[in-house]
């Protein structure tokens, strides 16, 4: 199997687990094809994605942003395109990935207060990583007077 049909595959076995990225026990298993793929092979994956991105598929919304977050497809603009449609969707990790990114400046324009709002929607929704997170952002937050 190619890596552009690994990759749409793994993303397919997310969508059908009904989780918001992949099982976590491939979350690193994704980053590594992620950053494995060549460039030659990411606009494969990316036609896969596309057209469930485009239909309002939370998932392969996300799937598009790691890619455009990954190494070998940087694309800042798409990545953050594709983090806040996933987010506004629904999507706890999308949520979550787009408040970090939020919180540590990486959006133009973006405020610590809007990344704390992203992290709490996904933990609201029981994403672990994002209550842990929001619950330092939100003691410190607090103790420093905001």
């Amino acid at each position: 199997m190619n890596k552009t049909m690994l990759v749409t595959s793994l993303f397919v076995k997310g969508c059908l687990l009904g989780n918001s990225v992949m099982a976590a026990e491939d979350a690193g298993e994704q980053r590594e094809l992620l950053a494995s793929l060549s460039k030659d092979s990411l606009p494969g994956v990316e036609r896969s994605l596309l057209q469930y991105a485009q239909n309002g598929d939370n998932n392969a919304q996300l799937a598009l942003a790691k890619i455009y977050e990954s190494e070998n497809s940087h694309n800042p603009n798409l990545m953050l395109e594709w983090y806040k449609k996933s987010a506004i969707s629904g999507n706890a990790e999308a949520q979550f990935q787009l408040g970090l990114l939020y919180i540590d400046g990486e959006v133009p324009d973006g405020d610590w207060d809007t990344g704390l709002y992203w992290v709490e929607m996904a933990a609201a929704q029981g994403h672990e990583r994002a209550k842990i997170v929001y619950e330092s952002l939100e003691n410190e937050y607090y103790s420093i007077g905001c």
